[in-house]
């Protein structure tokens, strides 16, 4: 029985029916033991056939179970512990969104607190300015790019092209510029300075973002706001421009060389007694705000285009043959050599000999007059050629450059604005260089009146008279005169100090007697002769090789003459003689600042005239 059982255990429940058929022949007697036992023969034979389930298959089962169940351990180890926290990152990303809050510039503003700069509200589509009307559009239309909006600042210049050149304007960086270093902190689609202050001042206009952290949906729209860092805005910088002085200069100039068919033009006023420029204009000008319009790009690829460089300063970058306003540090030259003195006397007959080349003075040339016995301040009044062609001749080249590199030419004066070019101050060695030839004598001579290979910025111009304006000192030009944080708090106010130059005080005396006498009866200024406020000034008629035949225009001048509150300079390119173009435009600028009412000149007219008084003058 014991035996049947674990057969029947091991047959199984097939065994169940042939277990019932042995039972009931048992019952029913007809089967005898023998016979019983036999039937269960077959049945032992077949359970041999049966496939067992191995031991060793049990084994290798768990093995694999237990493989299985630890490379999972694994991986979810690995997902969750050593790289859980970026896998957590990725996942919120879906669901948590970082915007940015862009950070306002700072304002720019003039020295009476007058805006020259600020911010408008703006949208961004992808680093791109779009309108608001746009922007409207996108949101209203349930369109997808609208998740990607990002609210940023225009930039806004309410002067436009009558400060643009000294303001400047701000362009996307590019993606050159996001590699070097000093950009580490800027994104794609960031604007940066691109010209005047603005650019030279980027560090302290240019705020600190903030950002939102959001919570989106799976379409990306917003749930809810996690967390907001607040941008701090730009610091604001005061200039020394008065914008309404720098209104009437542009108007000045743009007329003057309107007037006589120039296509260009460059002036500046300062206060000689500190420096601080009061004005700068360069004409023609450009918007600075067609730069952050998205709907101007054809205007901006005129301005790149334009033969007469509108993006260019003339002011400050403009090289130029100066004329005879070069002939103040001549007098300064000649007197510091000891080679000329005030008594010096130099005879006028219209042409001098060097050779076989001659040399003549302008009032020759026009009008075939001769000046006679010339001294000092009579070349000065009169800025007569023959006297400045034999000072040069007695004291030569050297001491001729060495003075003008003494008082500012051939080199950056550093006042803060991009692109500051040198000019040139030629000698012996440049012209072997350049030109491949050795310095002739002649040169000097074309060197003493301004000509030849000297080239000057109107800013250099401007600086060698505030030396004699301000008794042998100067000031070094500048703009920014304070930094403030954006709730108004002082954060730096510039000090200035003067350049003293050593030069003999009798010098400097001599040579702004002979200036003095330039916008009088007899001077070569005739537009000043019956000005009401006395005056200093040099005028300056630049040959430069146009085919033409034209020359520039030059007035360098100050005012009060013993208390000078202003200084100026005016040029215009191919506008002919300077007391007949550029003069003007000072006179019309003194007339503007120096009256109570700010009232503008009325007859204003540049235009060239034919009288007794304008052959008088250079």
């Amino acid at each position: 029985m014991v035996s049947f059982r674990r057969h029947r255990k091991k047959l199984g429940l097939a065994f169940h029916d042939s277990l019932q058929k042995v039972s009931s022949k048992i019952s029913t007697g007809k089967q005898k033991e023998t016979e019983w036992e036999d039937s269960l023969i077959p049945n032992l034979i077949n359970e041999r056939e049966v496939p067992l389930i191995s031991v060793w298959r049990i084994v290798l089962i768990g093995i694999a179970f237990i493989l299985i169940s630890f490379s999972l351990f694994l991986r979810m180890f690995y997902l969750q512990i050593v790289t859980g926290e970026a896998n957590r990152a990725l996942a919120d990303s879906n669901r948590i969104q970082i915007r940015i809050i862009h950070a306002p510039r700072g304002v720019i503003y003039d020295r009476n607190g007058q805006i020259l700069a600020d911010n408008e509200p703006g949208f961004r589509l992808k680093n791109k300015f779009i309108s608001r009307d746009e922007a409207l559009s996108l949101e209203a239309s349930h369109d997808p790019r609208a998740n990607e909006l990002e609210i940023d600042t225009i930039r806004h210049y309410p002067y436009g092209e009558i400060a643009a050149h000294v303001v400047g304007y701000v362009g996307q960086i590019s993606s050159g510029e996001l590699k070097e270093p000093q950009y580490a902190n800027y994104r794609s689609g960031d604007r940066i300075g691109r010209a005047g202050v603005e650019q030279v001042y980027e560090n302290v206009l240019r705020g600190k973002d903030g950002a939102e952290i959001i919570e989106v949906d799976a379409d990306g729209r917003k749930i809810q706001t996690l967390r907001t860092i607040n941008p701090i805005p730009g610091d604001n910088i005061y200039l020394s421009l008065d914008i309404n002085l720098q209104k009437e200069l542009y108007s000045s100039v743009k007329e003057a060389a309107l007037s006589v068919g120039s296509c260009c033009g460059a002036a500046i006023v300062q206060n000689p007694q500190n420096g601080d420029v009061l004005a700068m204009v360069s004409y023609p000008s450009f918007d600075p705000n067609a730069f952050t319009d998205p709907h101007k790009d054809n205007l901006i690829t005129s301005y790149f285009n334009d033969p007469n460089a509108p993006l260019l300063n003339r002011a400050i970058s403009g090289t130029y043959p100066p004329g005879s306003t070069f002939k103040i540090t001549s007098a300064l030259a000649g007197l510091s050599s000891g080679k000329i003195t005030p008594q010096t006397i130099v005879n006028d007959t219209g042409i001098l000999h060097l050779g076989k080349f001659t040399f003549t003075n302008w009032y020759y040339t026009q009008y075939g007059k001769v000046e006679g016995p010339v001294d000092m301040v009579k070349a000065l009044q009169r800025s007569n050629d023959t006297y400045f062609y034999v000072l040069g001749e007695k004291i030569g080249e050297k001491i001729l450059g060495d003075t003008a590199l003494k008082i500012g030419f051939g080199q950056r004066l550093g006042i803060d604005l991009p692109g500051e070019a040198t000019g040139l101050v030629p000698d012996n060695r440049w012209k072997e260089k350049n030109i491949g030839q050795i310095w002739y004598p002649g040169d000097t001579l074309h060197m003493a009146i301004g000509q030849g290979y000297l080239l000057t910025t109107p800013l250099q111009i401007i600086y060698e008279i505030n030396l004699i304006a301000d008794n042998g000192q100067d000031y070094r030009p500048h703009l920014v005169t304070k930094i403030t944080a954006s709730d108004g708090s002082l954060i730096k106010k510039f000090t200035f100090f003067p350049v003293d130059f050593k030069f003999d005080p009798s010098f400097i005396t001599l040579v702004k007697k002979g200036i003095s006498l330039v916008p009088q009866y007899g001077g070569t200024a005739w537009p000043f002769f019956n000005f009401s406020i006395p005056t200093a000034g040099k005028t300056g008629t630049a040959e430069y090789g146009d085919p033409k035949g034209r020359t520039h225009a030059w007035y360098v001048s100050y005012a009060p003459i013993n208390n000078p509150q202003l200084s100026s300079v005016v040029l215009i390119e191919g506008g002919g003689e300077g007391s007949n173009v550029a003069a003007p435009v000072v006179k019309n600028i003194y007339t503007w600042y120096f009256s109570p009412d700010k009232t503008k000149l009325k007859n204003f007219d540049a235009a060239p005239v034919s009288t007794s008084a304008a052959k008088l003058g250079e």
